[in-house]
Formats: structure tokens, sequence, C-alpha cells
């Protein structure tokens, strides 16, 4: 097996494919959905239901029932000059092409955002509604813009069509034959709200493999076909780079490549690290918060020496997992002081060597003086977080809740209602009730009534009349 290469997993609904570096570790994780689990990047005819100047938005049909979102900024692409408002640029009932460009995050429930101006990337070309022009990578030779732009040029009419790199690694006629099959996608006749264009997941899982020349390998025989045949139809110069992965213990590929566990760590409540510290990483609606933690890194070391260490552990573990998570927007990373100024200038000299020339470029600040530094990464999508967990509201303490149901029982005993005091909570919360009895001794005095505790999901006080 090659030291770096990318294994693809085929599933019910959802493909997942992961690249392992020449250390034996995956580095980057993807989730290649089916159109019935995520319209993410999905091509639509969607009509435009209605029209909210106050909040600048338009809410369209999709089609399936699914919602979209246009705002005003996107908005805008549809008119040229001036324009006020989101009314000068959509009416209500139009019927407009459009992609979804993102999904809502798991701490909300919004319609899915869409842009006016579909945009589909292929393997060898990325095609846009708009006016009519050809691109080309600069890193194509003058030999193959040369031949390419021979067999392009006639079919560019009404859209733009970029030329990528790898093109040059293949016969124009394949370039063509994807290239024409963007733009009919594009150009399908409008018949109202309906799906235009997906890929696959199979498709998603190849066209997300950024490399041309690692290998690819997958665990089983049908999906190895399955991937070989869409190659050899549109992607050819992939087929012979796709090889079936042969295990060494029986466990699936992703458990012995040490995906699946890469996966646990990331979403546990604490990332230990080599020195015995350790990281959390905690998302929340506007950013997420890292915070790092000294924990075990004091033992044999000196204080000074300890916390470097752990902060610049914390930096490559940091470093790992925004990519491996792919965690994007406003990242605060709460740092351990440090007093002295040559272990600060160590530390930044280490941030700004471990986010230099990353695929997705994360700009960082300086560290304040109480230890923050301020990362912000291009967002992509779902964070692994947000994709295989939901947030849940605050949960109240046992205690606490405890507490408040005898409070009610003692309230509502001093009615003149005749009956028990019936007191319904979750085990847990009846099980600190018994082992506070004396708190149950002076609702009984005080409400004068026998108080019955009656396990249940739901928490209530209330007094049951005697039959």
């Amino acid at each position: 097996m090659t030291s770096t290469f990318t294994i693809i997993e085929s599933g019910l609904g959802q493909w997942r494919s992961a690249d392992i570096n020449e250390d034996g570790l995956p580095t980057d994780l993807h989730f290649h959905d089916d159109i019935a689990i995520s319209p993410l990047e999905a091509i639509f005819d969607a009509r435009v239901t209605s029209v909210d100047s106050n909040l600048d938005m338009a809410f369209l049909d999709l089609g399936g029932a699914l919602t979209g979102v246009l705002n005003f900024r996107r908005a805008r692409l549809l008119v040229k000059g001036q324009v006020g408002s989101i009314a000068d640029c959509v009416r209500e009932g139009e019927l407009l092409r459009v992609q979804v460009v993102s999904e809502p995050s798991a701490l909300e429930d919004k319609a899915l955002p869409v842009t006016p101006r579909p945009r589909l990337t292929g393997r060898y070309a990325v095609a846009e509604l708009g006016g009519a022009r050809l691109n080309f990578s600069k890193d194509l030779t003058h030999k193959a813009t040369a031949r390419l732009k021979n067999a392009l040029a006639p079919l560019v009419k009404d859209a733009a069509v970029i030329v990528r790199a790898r093109a040059g690694l293949v016969k124009e006629t394949v370039v063509a034959d994807e290239v024409q099959q963007l733009l009919a996608a594009l150009n399908t006749p409008q018949e109202g709200p309906r799906l235009i264009h997906a890929w696959s997941p199979a498709q998603k899982a190849l066209l997300s493999i950024k490399t041309d020349d690692t290998a690819i390998f997958t665990e089983n025989g049908t999906t190895l076909s399955t991937l070989k045949n869409i190659c050899q139809k549109s992607w050819p110069d992939m087929a012979e780079r796709l090889h079936l992965f042969k295990g060494e213990t029986g466990a699936s590929a992703f458990e012995e490549l040490g995906v699946e566990e890469a996966i646990e760590e990331a979403l546990s409540a604490r990332i230990n690290l080599p020195s015995g510290g350790w990281i959390s990483i905690c998302p929340t609606p506007a950013l997420t918060a890292v915070d790092v933690n000294l924990g075990g890194a004091l033992k044999h070391r000196a204080a000074g020496e300890a916390i470097l260490i752990t902060n610049m552990e914390a930096t490559m573990a940091l470093a790992y997992h925004l990519q491996f998570q792919d965690i994007g927007g406003i990242v605060v990373m709460d740092y351990i002081n440090m007093s002295a100024k040559g272990s600060t200038r160590e530390l930044i000299q280490l941030i700004e060597r471990t986010f230099r020339g990353g695929q997705v470029p994360v700009q960082h600040t300086g560290i304040s003086q109480f230890g923050l530094v301020e990362f912000t990464r291009k967002r992509s999508g779902l964070s692994l977080r947000d994709r295989l967990e939901q947030a849940r509201g605050p949960v109240p303490r046992i205690a606490a809740l405890g507490l408040r149901l005898l409070q009610k029982a003692a309230r509502i005993g001093k009615s003149a209602e005749p009956g028990a005091l019936i007191i319904e909570a979750p085990t847990a919360v009846i099980e600190w009730m018994k082992a506070n009895d004396l708190l149950l001794d002076q609702v009984r005095e005080t409400s004068q009534r026998t108080v019955s505790l009656e396990p249940a999901s739901s928490s209530d006080a209330f007094i049951k009349a005697a039959k």
C-alpha cells in the first residue's frame, strides 16, 4: 500500500471517504450524502412563494417539501444596475433555477440558502450560468490549452466554463463530454419546482479527491466495480488508481485505519495531548471555543516548560482538528498564560508555521494579554460535530429539579382540595428525594398529607383524590 492514499467506504444513503497520510493518520474526512439526505450543491427549479421586503429575503418552493431562502445579496445577481430591495429582484410566483449553497447548522432550523447563479464543478471543468466565456487554468501548457480550446469553444454559448489543470491529463473528447454534461444540467428547460441535478454519493466521493496521483482504495468488490464504471465512463484518468483494500484484522477499513477512532476522539469532551495536557473543543452559535488545560503535563517538568509544551501541542492538535473536523468560522483558543516573553515568541512562531499554506487558509491574531488567539477559517459545510450530533438544551441539575418539585408540592399541599400529594419525576430525581428524606418529611408535615413518589419521564407535583 502506498504511503498516502484515500479510502472510500460505501453506505446506505451516505458514502464516506478519508485521506490517510504518510504517518497512517486520517487527515481529511468527507461525507457524501444522497440527495434524500442532503441537497447541498444540488440544483433545483424553484418557485418564489413569498417576498419579504422587511427581511430582504425571498422564500422558494424547491419541490419535494424543500424550502429555499434567497437573500438580497444573492438576488442582486439577477438584475443589472442599482436595486433597492429584494422586491426589485424577484417577484412572487417567478420560477428560478437555483443551487443550494449551504446547510443549516444543527444549532439552527432554517430554510436552505440558495443562489440564483448555479455553479457545477466537475473533475476537468467548472460551469456556471451567466455570460458565455471560456477560461483555462494557468497551470495548463500552451499546447494543451490550444487543443482544448478548439474542442470546447463550440460548446460554450450561454454559460461560463473554466477548464481545470487536470484536463490536460486526458483527451480533449473526455473533457468535452464532461462540459456537455455540466451545460446540459444548467440549461435544462424550466418546468416547475423540481430537482435538476445532483451528483451521486459515489460521484461525490471521486470528485472530493484533490490529488491526481495517490491511490484510491475501497473495501468491497461491488463498490470497486461501481467506482470503476464511473471512471471509465467519465473520468478515465482515475480508473487505474482504484484498488481493493485488503485488511489484516477482519475489521472494516475505517476501523482498521483508525478513522472511527479519530471520529470518536474528535467528538469527546477532552482530547488528550502527548504531554499529559488536553484540550476541549466547544462549538457555540457564534464561534468555536477551544480551551487548553495543563492536566498532568507538570509531572517531571518545570512549570514554564510544561506550559509551553502543552500550548505547542495544543496548537498542533488544533491544526489537525480544524482540518479533520472541518471546523469553520471564528475559533478562539484559550492558551495557558505564559510569563516568559521567549515562550510567547516561540509559540507565535509555531502558530505561523503550522497554519501557513494549508488547503483551506487559516488566519489568526496575536496572543492577547489574556492568552487568547482568534483564528478564522472558511466554512465549507457542516462540521463533523454538526453532522453527527444535535445540540441539546440546558439540562436541569437533579438537586435543583428535586427542590422545585418539593416546593411545588408543599405549596399546593396547603390548598383545601382533598387527596394525596403525588410527585412524578425521573428515577434519578426520586432517588435524590429519598436520600433527602428530611425534606420529604417537611412536605408531609406542612401539608398534612401522604406523599407518593412515582417514576415518570416528565416531572410534576399534584393532588390526587382518593377513589
